[in-house]
């Protein structure tokens, strides 16, 4: 780039995805929705903290009124293909290095009124600082939140409800999203 502007992001998508196309077409497959809510622990002296986020990706089945019980193959397949999605982001916003999160994400099937109780399994990625939440490495976690959300929106994803009228997204996958990454850097 010229001008002083920051390099655009490069997707990692080693070891997740043959190309960015692929990522692409299994956000499309899984009509793959994301939201995120707080994330609270409870102090020793039983105070209720929060020290992050909890980024919750959604990934529907074919049928919307499957009900997936025991060991679904279809259900293995889409949390599979979104662990594969978890680990761009984990690779490409080295989310290990800012932030702590001890357990891995974990997944649970949904039903959500929002996207009209559609059968979908539900992978919730924390995204928080243990630590030092509530010093300045809080607008991190925040930063980190808000370009793995951009990042999302630009390979595809949709935020909250998957709205098959709404245009595709741009051709590049980290367009806007390099301003979050240098905040992400400090």
């Amino acid at each position: 780039m010229n001008g002083g502007e920051p390099r655009p992001m490069q997707l990692n998508l080693d070891q997740a995805f043959p190309t960015e196309q692929a990522l692409r077409d299994m956000i499309v497959k899984h009509k793959v929705c994301f939201d995120h809510d707080p994330f609270y622990v409870k102090t020793g002296g039983g105070e209720v903290v929060q020290i992050g986020f909890q980024l919750n990706l959604y990934g529907a089945f074919d049928n919307p009124a499957q009900l997936p019980l025991g060991d679904d193959e279809e259900h293995r397949a889409i949390l599979g293909d979104l662990q594969r999605l978890c680990r761009v982001f984990f690779q490409t916003l080295d989310l290990l290095k800012p932030c702590e999160h001890p357990q891995p994400p974990a997944h649970r099937i949904v039903f959500s009124p929002e996207r009209k109780n559609r059968a979908e399994v539900c992978l919730q990625i924390p995204i928080f600082d243990l630590a030092h939440f509530r010093d300045s490495s809080a607008r991190q976690v925040q930063d980190l939140l808000a370009t793995a959300e951009c990042l999302l929106t630009h390979v595809g994803a949709r935020r909250r409800v998957w709205d098959d009228d709404v245009s595709k997204p741009a051709s590049s996958s980290t367009a806007g999203c390099e301003g979050r990454q240098g905040a992400e850097g400090r």
